[in-house]
C-alpha cells in the first residue's frame, strides 16, 4: 500500500491504495483537474510538485486565505530580494520560486494577491516603482 499523486500536480491524493487508482474518474482536490482512472502516480519522490499546477494551488489557496494588508515597499523589497537569491528578474520571478525562499519577515502570497489581483500585476508594480528590473547583475 502506498501513496498516490495527482499525475498533473505531483500533489498526494490518496494514502494506503494498492494497484490502480483511482476507480472512475475524480477531480484532484489541489489543482482541480481530471485524474482518469488508474493514472494517479505511485512514483513521486517526497517533496516533488509540478511548478506549473502548483503555482494554480497555491494562487487559489492564497485568494482564498485572509491576507494581511502589506505595503507597496514591503512588497518591492521582497520580491527584489528573493529575485537576487533565486538569480533571475523580477518580471521573471515566478511564484513558487518566491513561496520556497521567502522568509517569514516577508510579505506572504496571501498578502501580495490581495493588494494587487495577481502575480503578474504585483511583478510589474515592483518593476514600475523601483524604475528599472532588478536582476543578478544589479
Amino acid at each position: 500500500m502506498t501513496t498516490v499523486h495527482c499525475p498533473h500536480c505531483l500533489l498526494a491524493i490518496a494514502d494506503d491504495v494498492a494497484g490502480g487508482y483511482p476507480e472512475r474518474p475524480m477531480r484532484c482536490p489541489h489543482c482541480r483537474l481530471t485524474v482518469a482512472p488508474g493514472r494517479a502516480r505511485h512514483d513521486v519522490p517526497e517533496g516533488q510538485v509540478s511548478s506549473g499546477s502548483a503555482a494554480g494551488v497555491m494562487a487559489s489557496a492564497a485568494r482564498r486565505a485572509d491576507a494581511p494588508a502589506v505595503t507597496d515597499e514591503a512588497v518591492d523589497r521582497a520580491l527584489e530580494q528573493v529575485a537576487r537569491e533565486v538569480g533571475t528578474s523580477v518580471q521573471r520571478l515566478r511564484m513558487i520560486d518566491y513561496q520556497r525562499v521567502a522568509g517569514p519577515e516577508m510579505p506572504d502570497l496571501s498578502s501580495i494577491l490581495e493588494r494587487y489581483g495577481n502575480w503578474k500585476a504585483a511583478r510589474r508594480a515592483v518593476v514600475t516603482h523601483l524604475g528599472r528590473d532588478v536582476s543578478e547583475a544589479t
